[in-house]
């Protein structure tokens, strides 16, 4: 939506300049917002984008907690991969979770022996591979090259797990059961809201999502009455659930504009919408089910918007197609806030695995 846009375009240039310091190597802690306290010699540290909204830190808390109790002999902290959420969260709370490489830095120089780092991604896209392969690889293992490291896939990393389930099977599963079943049971359709890159390099990590809805319709009997869509993967933003929604339906005129913009009949077609984001923040709230401002009506709505210029929510675009989507049908429930996929998340991390860069290297 471009207000919302140009709010986050002016806050996160505020962010560069006001935590200019904390792309610098200092010890000084006044200066920075790490605060590594040191009980034990293993570190795991948590990394996700973060999100300003008051929701999602329940979310992270539900996570923390399940690797303190899991990991009793470890430090656990959590990193926030965006300078806009980290300023923000601080200013509101107080806490300031830092970036991963600030983090890491931190805890390279406290003398930890073993450290941990988990991935709390739902694909293996753009920030998932950039953290391992450039935050935790190139800046931390290399210049840190004695410190034993284990690495902690995205939620949708594995192809095969034991007993020959993949990740997207197995998230597919707590999914249907636990949020789709009994909507779809009732002739209710469900729309889940992806992030996805919209580069052409990241596909195998988008293709993700295409896995797991036709997992999700596979265990509806084959029936299509439960969609992925995405923000940002050009393949399948809100055009894609348009099309694939006229087509299940059988309402092919909520493809086309037959009528220019005019809303089209209530068509009793009832619609659930849920993120497939760790945490239900920005895009949830704005991008999935955000409201009309400046004065406008459903009638300003255009459901036929370009998808990388939108200015208008799923929810308003579907209700001007004639679905019905009630306030109450839009699910502010992100992945992380199941404990059964959090369980999943956990089962990527084995420090068993850990090794240095030292020890990578044969030395």
């Amino acid at each position: 939506m471009k207000k919302i846009s140009l709010l986050c375009l002016v806050a996160l240039a505020a962010t560069v300049f006001g935590l200019s310091s904390c792309s610098k190597d200092d010890d000084n802690n006044e200066q920075s917002p790490v605060q590594v306290d040191k009980k034990h010699d293993t570190a795991i540290l948590l990394c996700t984008f973060g999100s300003t909204y008051e929701l999602p830190q329940s979310s992270y808390n539900a996570i923390v907690g399940d690797y303190q109790k899991r990991y009793p002999n470890a430090d656990v902290y959590l990193s926030f991969t965006s300078r806009t959420c980290v300023s923000r969260v601080g200013a509101s709370i107080g806490k300031y979770y830092a970036q991963p490489d600030l983090w890491l830095s931190a805890i390279g120089k406290a003398g930890y022996k073993t450290v941990g780092v988990q991935s709390l991604h739902v694909i293996p896209g753009e920030e998932y591979l950039s953290l391992m392969n450039t935050d935790v690889k190139k800046n931390f293992m290399i210049p840190f090259a004695d410190v034993r490291v284990a690495k902690g896939a995205c939620l949708l990393s594995e192809d095969e797990l034991s007993g020959g389930e993949s990740d997207v099977d197995a998230v597919a599963k707590v999914l249907f059961n636990e949020f789709c079943k009994d909507k779809v049971a009732k002739g209710e359709f469900v729309i889940f809201m992806g992030h996805g890159n919209p580069d052409k390099e990241y596909s195998h990590a988008n293709n993700r999502y295409l896995q797991v809805q036709k997992a999700l319709q596979d265990l509806d009997g084959g029936r299509k009455r439960i969609f992925v869509g995405t923000v940002d993967y050009g393949d399948m933003m809100f055009s894609y659930i348009r099309k694939e929604l006229a087509e299940a339906t059988g309402n092919p005129q909520a493809n086309n504009p037959v009528n220019g913009l005019g809303q089209q009949p209530d068509n009793g077609i009832v619609l659930h919408l849920a993120p497939m984001m760790s945490v239900a923040g920005d895009h949830a709230h704005n991008d999935m089910a955000g409201d009309l401002d400046d004065n406008r009506t459903l009638a300003d709505v255009d459901p036929y918007e370009p998808d990388h210029e939108a200015e208008y929510s799923w929810k308003l675009k579907l209700r001007k197609l004639g679905y019905t989507v009630k306030e109450e049908n839009c699910h502010m429930i992100g992945l992380a806030d199941y404990a059964s996929l959090r369980a999943i998340w956990m089962g990527h991390l084995d420090l068993s695995t850990a090794e240095s860069w030292n020890e990578h290297l044969g030395e």
